[in-house]
């Protein structure tokens, strides 16, 4: 994806439990200081974090990192990408 606002390129996936009410198991996060983004995910993941607590928070723009607050593509396992 590419951040209209800063013309940056990132890729953003957030992988999420089905069967656990979207409960974000995992990031991947490819873009300019993903170190410093990722750090912030951890936590979150590992505090149980589901997709809704993700799309209820406002993220900061410009960033790259607001886009984990607005991702909106998706893909079941063994199925087409909706």
């Amino acid at each position: 994806a590419t951040n209209p606002h800063r013309g940056v390129d990132c890729y953003v996936k957030l992988v999420c439990r089905k069967d656990e009410e979207d409960r974000v198991v995992g990031v991947h996060l490819l873009a300019p200081d993903a170190g410093e983004i990722i750090q912030g995910v951890a936590v979150a993941v590992k505090c149980g974090a589901r997709k809704a607590d993700f799309d209820d928070t406002i993220g900061i723009h410009p960033t790259v990192a607001e886009m984990l607050t607005t991702v909106s593509q998706v893909k079941i396992e063994g199925q087409e990408m909706k």
